[in-house]
């Protein structure tokens, strides 16, 4: 059987048809080539930040490491320190005490002997006989006049008892031990008066409490 093509421009129509068809193909196929390029870009871009980000981590991590290790040796030597410190505080207080009492006689030694006194800074001395001259001590007083029977010293805390000739034979000895830097607080506990029973001399017997410094 003959046919015969009645339209002519059908067969341009569907050639043209085709045409078109496979350019759309060929763009989507670009497109996607594009897509696929963007992505592969953005991969690329974000792994490496990402890499940069770990590398990042990894260093911060290592300095917070060092900075742990570095403060756990300062704790040491904190700890190092103070144990020296307090090392250094007891062999003081050894030595305060093996030394100090020897000390305090020998303040004693001083305000008992003639023409002696206590301790005391001269400017310190000053202002106080500006003040209350009373309240300074005597330097031509006879210590020979005084005497200590007994002095007792626990805890940096010391009793002292003796006598005196005169109630201010026992004012002089108080305003010594007063202004003397070995003792602080002082203060007199009883004063009685008493009499020999070989001479008959009438004395002042004392007892006074003070705190010892060294």
């Amino acid at each position: 059987m003959i046919r015969i093509n009645l339209l002519p421009g059908a067969r341009k129509q569907t050639g043209s048809a085709v045409g078109g068809t496979q350019g759309w193909i060929i763009g989507y196929f670009v497109a996607a080539a594009l897509l696929v390029v963007v992505l592969g870009l953005v991969y690329v871009s974000k792994s490496r930040e990402l890499n940069e980000q770990v590398a990042q981590n990894q260093t911060l991590s290592q300095e917070i490491s060092d900075l742990q290790r570095q403060s756990a040796n300062i704790d040491q030597v904190r700890a190092e320190l103070e144990q020296s410190r307090q090392l250094e505080t007891v062999v003081n207080d050894l030595q305060r005490a093996r030394y100090g009492p020897t000390a305090v006689l020998m303040e004693l030694s001083r305000i008992m002997s003639v023409g002696g006194g206590p301790t005391v800074d001269p400017q310190r001395l000053e202002e106080v006989r500006r003040q209350n001259p009373l309240a300074a001590f005597n330097p031509a007083w006879d210590p020979r006049r005084l005497w200590i029977e007994s002095l007792i010293e626990e805890e940096r805390q010391c009793t002292i008892t003796g006598s005196g000739r005169t109630n201010e034979d026992v004012a002089e000895f108080l305003r010594r031990l007063t202004l003397s830097e070995r003792f602080e607080n002082i203060e007199l506990v009883r004063t009685q008066g008493a009499e020999d029973a070989q001479t008959h001399l009438v004395f002042i017997d004392f007892e006074l409490t003070a705190g010892v410094i060294y």
